[in-house]
């Protein structure tokens, strides 16, 4: 039968055309029959182009070997296996403008997750024949290649705890139990981060610095959204009270992962920068891509647009050019790259197809409620503001009415007569005033009806008149408007009255 039917194919479109390429095949990694997939690899692309295997063993990495296939001419090297075995190839062709596709075989496969790449044996190796390829950033740690992300303390802990035995059996699950795992033994430690603009000092029970990671690396989602071409890498610090505070966090960051949010937990800290150095009191265990390497002190730098990486064709078209629709439009190619045609039909799992568009319909749930929480939650704390504001104004006002009857000597004639006749609220003009009510030597009080409501301007106003030399202590007082200042009584009384009322006068 096969002979008197036409058997079916597929036609691709191309980007490039690799003709010498090598297999790093990690035989170790992941789940399901390694020698099953080698051949399906090769199946797909032995017809089509040079392809030379190479095993990994316990005494020779995917750095070694494909450092060895760079030095013989390869021009793509074509990693199986997981984000170790990723990682560890990747440094044989960064800054090299050899590309590096990646058959994903591991537990997480984050660094295919992380940019969006195929995530099955069969697409990645259509991806291959088609050529297409992406720029991005890695990163330098102490002299090894970051590719995804380094955890410092809680995170690493976890990765430790997460042994080989544990992820064969239990899969990216293992990483959650052993996460679960260390929550019991949950401490803080003393960090200080030195970057290109500043110095900061903070206590944190985790530090993520992450060039590249999909939504389940929690604990690096504090921007929200990685931007691997941008020349800047992501840190997250996590600085919690308690356990409780560490699971509030995560389904924060988590959900900031999935609508690419920033966070706004006050557990929860996060910048972006091109380089920084981290050191711990005491000195903390650091985990990069997944491994464990060294302690605290580390200094991270990006090299920036260093790794080519291979990409799906029709999202790396879809994010050059889109002329398909334009009225009128014509395109005709002028240097064309021949198609390659497959004996093979591009498998379809129903299960996978309805997972995909599950998650989709999940994560727009997500996005809309984190919109929706959000808006109230501003809209909540808008209401607040204003009605704690009108609160403050109403008691001032009514004081300001009761003691203006109380004390008609106090008010002008004309003033006295219009609040008293016409019986209104005090103007606008008339809340912003300032003035002397009390003073003794070494001591002066302020009546200013702004500090009753609000509490920026009785900052900003402390903060100023801090600077005034002779100034011994500074109370203010929200509920009566009041703000009391002692002063040196050595210093002219006159002198350092004036300075204090033309610096009131000058703050806004």
């Amino acid at each position: 039968m096969t002979t008197l039917l036409p058997q079916p194919s597929t036609r691709l479109k191309r980007a490039k055309v690799f003709q010498k390429a090598c297999l790093i095949f990690n035989p170790v990694a992941g789940q399901g029959d390694a020698n099953q997939v080698l051949e399906t690899i090769k199946s797909l692309l032995s017809p089509h182009l040079q392809l030379e295997v190479r095993l990994t063993t316990k005494e020779v990495g995917a750095d070694v070997l494909a450092k060895e296939a760079v030095a013989q001419g390869a021009e793509l090297i074509i990693a199986a296996g997981g984000d170790g075995t990723v990682s560890a190839a990747a440094t044989a062709v960064v800054n090299t403008g050899i590309p590096l596709a990646v058959i994903p075989r591991g537990t997480a496969n984050a660094f295919v997750n992380g940019l969006g790449l195929p995530n099955t044996v069969e697409k990645a190796c259509i991806a291959i024949l088609q050529g297409a390829t992406r720029t991005v950033g890695t990163v330098d740690c102490n002299g090894k290649l970051m590719l995804l992300l380094a955890g410092i303390g809680f995170e690493a802990d976890t990765v430790k705890s997460a042994d080989r035995q544990l992820k064969n059996q239990f899969g990216i699950m293992a990483y959650i139990f052993a996460g679960l795992e260390q929550l019991q033994n949950l401490h803080n430690f003393q960090a200080t981060l030195v970057t290109n603009r500043e110095t900061i000092s903070v206590p944190a029970a985790a530090i993520t610095v992450a060039s590249i990671a999909p939504p389940t690396s929690i604990l690096a989602q504090g921007s929200g959204e990685m931007r691997p071409d941008d020349g800047l890498f992501d840190l997250t610090i996590l600085s919690p009270a308690s356990a409780l505070d560490v699971l509030n966090a995560a389904v924060e960051l988590f959900e900031n992962g999935l609508v690419r949010s920033t966070s706004e937990d006050n557990h929860i800290g996060y910048l972006r920068s091109s380089k920084v150095t981290i050191t711990t009191d005491p000195p903390q265990q650091i985990a990069v891509d997944g491994e464990m390497f060294g302690t605290t002190p580390v200094t991270f730098e990006v090299l920036p647009q260093s790794l080519k990486v291979v990409t799906d064709y029709n999202q790396a078209i879809a994010q050059q050019q889109k002329l398909v629709g334009l009225p009128g439009v014509k395109i005709d190619k002028n240097a064309p790259v021949k198609e390659v045609v497959l004996d093979y039909f591009l498998p379809v799992n129903p299960l996978d197809v309805l997972s995909e568009e599950f998650f989709q319909v999940v994560q727009a749930a997500i996005n809309l409620w984190h919109k929706l929480t959000t808006a109230v939650k501003h809209f909540a704390v808008a209401v607040w503001e204003w009605g704690k504001q009108l609160f403050y104004e109403l008691i001032w006002a009514i004081d300001k009415l009761i003691a203006s009857l109380s004390n008609p000597q106090s008010q002008s004639g004309d003033e006295n007569q219009k609040l008293t006749k016409a019986g209104r609220m005090p103007t606008l003009q008339e809340l912003l005033e300032r003035s002397i009510v009390h003073k003794t030597d070494g001591r002066i009080r302020l009546k200013i009806p702004r500090l009753s409501f609000d509490s920026n301007y009785a900052e900003k106003l402390r903060s100023k008149l801090q600077t005034l030399v002779g100034i011994q202590e500074i109370n203010i007082n929200p509920l009566a408007a009041s703000i009391a200042i002692n002063f040196d009584r050595d210093r002219p009384a006159s002198e350092i009255e004036q300075q204090i009322l033309s610096t009131v006068a000058q703050v806004t």
